[in-house]
Order: structure tokens, then sequence, then C-alpha cells
């Protein structure tokens, strides 16, 4: 058994793992679960059906977002286990054919008419359209896995499925979210099947396990052409590049010279040995190591003090894995929370107007009386001789210096975009040029639907950015009458990237029902949905 001794780091460099425990029984995990997730009377009158989305939403689950009893709890894990039996078929299907593909490819120079990079919710978007057609296409994947950034952790996402929207239809896709779940909020893994579903229908290929080494401008009978080199031995030469590439590669905005090493260094041991706590950890891979750990039947026993840097989702969400039944935390438990400044479950509540899909997950810690909150962004963060942390936060606004002294830091405060990097051969100094279009679902006669690049010249490249790698498509007007009010949400962009490849590649766009529905369809097994998939993908 290995166990969490904060006197062992004596350089950021440096590692201890945590303790491992015995798996808590079903009885137990039932118990805390529902113990955890329930809100004190006191924060029940403070909430309201008046949320970002829809208040009938509010009302189809009961108002909570997640299910209390047994009976519920249980066909939840069923729900996750089926999905999970589809997306390890799509995945065989889908590494069988970028094996083959890497085998025949390599040492080649491909021409393609369309390569998308990131096999994400964006490409997959993308590859609906271009299956239709007889346009030569391809979507490179640097990991194993399509939508890897759901597939490999254990949290509850943001949008809903309800009765009467969904916020997950992909125009011209497969299914819906509800075949897998029966919840108003999907697991992160079931998201995951979704889109790898519409990929695979799609029939487009997925390159796995393949990194762009290098890109660079070619002229090709006059036009302009985009090479791209991979460590697979097959270079890749495109009229078009389609960047689905996500918000980018996690990193951290903390501004530390010395904190960003440990981070970067801490990253690649977590990457060799995913199951292991680190002391400093960003969300994804804090949530990574508490899904291996439970897959490997280990418990987890956190230290005394976790400092969480960043307010937003990402915190909330590392927040929410604490109540894993397998993560075990002690009596004294605290959490030094940079970015949230409410001292009490109601000034939490009220914060977020009355309700958020977090408020059952994070009520339970103030009533615990856990979470202590520094206004203000990191300056520095410090290893103690002990072995613990000191960071120091400054609240610019009111002049306040403060610090936390903790035994882990979980950082989320964000990513870094490394589209720049990636082309630096093909424009040094690169800009964004809105691509303009129609969006018949928002009765939009002309909005953002990606951006393109061009250099400093003015000159316009085959490169397109789609979806969250593009930044904010998504006006505040437009955002004004939509359920979903972030402007990265599913919801918001991949009928935005239906859209632009279709009017790239001038075919008609196909049909998006913005998720209206006139009844939420049942959940069904997992043999029945692989048997449509290959029906569909047979038709397609």
């Amino acid at each position: 058994m290995l166990r969490w001794h904060s006197g062992c780091f004596k350089g950021f460099g440096r590692f201890c793992p945590l303790a491992f425990e015995v798996p808590v029984s079903k009885t137990r995990f039932l118990s805390l679960l529902i113990s955890l997730m329930l809100v004190v009377p006191a924060a029940q009158a403070a909430l309201t059906c008046e949320s970002v989305f829809a208040p009938s939403v509010w009302k189809e689950s009961g108002g909570k977002p997640f299910p209390q009893d047994p009976a519920t709890l249980k066909r939840v894990a069923k729900e996750q286990k089926e999905s999970l039996k589809v997306s390890e078929f799509l995945m065989q299907e889908m590494t069988r054919q970028s094996t083959a593909l890497k085998k025949e490819f390599k040492g080649k120079t491909i021409e393609l008419d369309v390569l998308c990079l990131g096999a994400g919710p964006q490409c997959a978007a993308a590859s609906l359209v271009l299956g239709k057609t007889n346009l030569k296409s391809l979507v490179v994947e640097k990991t194993d896995l399509v939508a890897k950034t759901f597939a490999e952790k254990d949290f509850y996402i943001n949008s809903i499925e309800a009765h009467r929207l969904s916020m997950h239809d992909f125009p011209g896709g497969v299914g819906s979210l509800s075949h897998l779940t029966s919840q108003t909020y999907a697991h992160s893994t079931q998201l995951a099947t979704h889109i790898q579903s519409q990929q695979y229908v799609s029939k487009v290929p997925v390159m796995l396990e393949t990194t762009v080494v290098a890109a660079n401008k070619v002229l090709v009978d006059g036009k302009v052409m985009i090479e791209v080199v991979t460590d697979q031995g097959v270079t890749l030469r495109a009229k078009n590049v389609i960047l689905g590439t996500g918000l980018g590669e996690v990193g951290t905005k903390v501004k530390d010279t010395s904190y960003q090493t440990a981070f970067a260094e801490y990253q690649k041991l977590h990457q060799a040995e995913p199951a292991v706590l680190r002391p400093i950890m960003s969300t994804d891979a804090f949530l990574v190591s508490l899904r291996e750990s439970r897959l490997q039947k280990q418990g987890v026993h956190m230290p005394r003090d976790l400092i969480i840097i960043g307010n937003g989702d990402g915190s909330r969400i590392a927040i929410e894995g604490l109540l894993n039944p397998h993560v075990k935390t002690q009596e004294d438990f605290k959490i030094h929370w940079i970015g949230n400044t409410f001292r009490t479950a109601e000034e939490y509540i009220q914060s977020q107007n009355g309700w958020d899909r977090y408020v059952d997950m994070i009520v339970p810690q103030y009533q615990k009386n856990r979470v202590s909150g520094l206004p203000g962004h990191v300056e520095k963060v410090e290893l103690l001789k002990n072995g613990r942390y000191l960071v120091t936060v400054r609240d610019a606004k009111n002049n306040i210096v403060s610090q936390a002294e903790g035994d882990m830091i979980i950082d989320s405060t964000g990513y870094t975009n490394l589209n720049g990097q990636l082309l630096s051969n093909v424009v040094k100094s690169p800009e964004l040029v809105d691509v303009l279009g129609p969006l018949k679902e928002l009765s939009l006669s002309e909005t953002v639907l990606a951006r393109q690049y061009a250099d400093a010249g003015g000159e316009k490249l085959p490169i397109y950015a789609v979806g969250s790698a593009a930044g904010m498509l998504a006006k505040d007007t437009e955002l004004a009458g939509s359920p979903n009010k972030n402007p990265v949400a599913i919801f918001n962009t991949v009928a935005r990237t239906s859209q632009f490849i279709s009017q790239l590649i001038g075919t008609k766009p196909l049909e998006s029902q913005r998720g209206v529905r006139t009844e939420r369809p049942d959940t069904r097994s997992s043999q029945e949905i692989i048997k449509d998939l290959k029906v569909r993908r047979g038709a397609h």
C-alpha cells in the first residue's frame, strides 16, 4: 500500500503517490452518495426554477440534477455499462481501420480534399457532411480515442437532455444521447459514445495515435495546399485543413515560472502513470486519475489540505469528483478555493442566481465547513521545507494579498491553444478572419460560422478553425435566447461547423432542428444501438 506523505516532497520534480485503500461496499456507496447529495432546507429554499436553462427542465428533473434513490442509481450504472459496450465496439472498428490506413499510407504522400485535425465533436460534425460527398477526407487524432476529452474521465456534463430539448443533436447525425441515458445530465463517457457514433456512421476514417510534426504551405498546379507531416511516416497534402482541436492542450495560466515547470513535469508523470495522484494536477489529470483508480478497484486517500486554482466549471467538476465513493477524505479535510470568495452555501447559491448544476455537489462541502475562498489570482507558488505548498494570491481590484497552504494543488485555470505553433511554418504572423454565413436554426441570415487563417499581408490560407478552436463564435445577443449560454458548448458550435463545411464544399446544408423535440426517446440496449449504427453506416 502506497501512502501520501507530504514530507517526501523534496523538490518540484519528485513525487509521492497517495494511499490506496480497499473500495467501500455497495451499501456504503449508496449511503454515502445519498447523504452527500442532500441539500439542507435552507439551501433548498434558495433554489429557484430560473436557471440559464429552460425552467421546465428544472421541473422535469424534480428539482434535483442528479438521482438519489438506489433504484435510479442502479439504472444509471447499467446505462453507463451499456454505453461503454457501444463505445468499445465503435473504437475497435475505427482502430482497425486506422491501423490499416497507417500501414497502407506509410512512406507515401496522400492527397486529400479535406483534412480534419482533432477527432472530437467538431470534426464529427464536419465528417457527417463530408461523408455524403465523393471528396477524399480524413480525420487525424493524436490520441487513441475519438472524443478522448470525454471518454477518459468520470464526470457529468453540463448540458441537458430533457423531454422537449436535446443539447447534443448533430445535424444529419444518428441516434440521440437519450438512447444512452435516462438522466438530465449524461455521464462524460456517454457523450463520448454519442460523438463516436457520429464519426463512425459518417464513414470518414480517423488515423488514431498520429501526431502532426510539421505543416508547410506548398503550391500544386498553381494552387496553395497544406502539407502535413506525421510521426507515422505519412505525409498528407490537403486542399483544406479544418482545425477541430478544441480549447487546446491542458495548461496553466499561473505566471510563476517555477510553478509552470513543476506543472509540466507532473503532467508528464501523470501521462506515464495516470492512476497515481500527484502533488500538482490539472483538473483533467485529476479526473483521469480518479477514473483509473476506480477501474483498478483502488481507493484514493486525499491529503488534508487541497488548493484549487480557478473558479470555472473545471474547479466545480474537481470538487464533484471528491464525492466519488472510492475517494477518501479526512474529517479535517479543507479546500482552499482560489477565485471563489463565497463563505457559505447560501452565498454560493446566490452567486449562481439561485441554482446551477453543481449546487448539490458543492453545498455538502460548505455544510462541513471545508471551503475557504481567496479572491484574486495566483502570484507565486512556493514549495516549503515540510513538503507543502504556499500559494500567494493578489486581488488587484481591492489591493488584497492573501495566502493558502496545502498538500496538493488542482489547477483549473484552462488550456493553451497550440494551433499557432502547429502552423508556424505556414504563417508567421497569423490573423483570423471571420467566415460568415446563415444559420437557419437560429433564424440568422448571417453569423460567424468559423475563422480562416490569413497571413499579415492579407493572403487567406485554406486553413479554418471551427468550434472552440476558433474562439467565441456566438455573439452575446445570439446567446440571449439560447437555452445554453456557453458559447463553446456543442449546442452552440456543431451546427455552425456543419453549416460552414456545407458552405465550403458547396453542398446542401444538413437539416438541424436545434435539439427541439416533442418527447424524449427511451434508452436502448447496446445491442440495439450497435445494430442501428451498422445499418446507418452501411446506408450512409
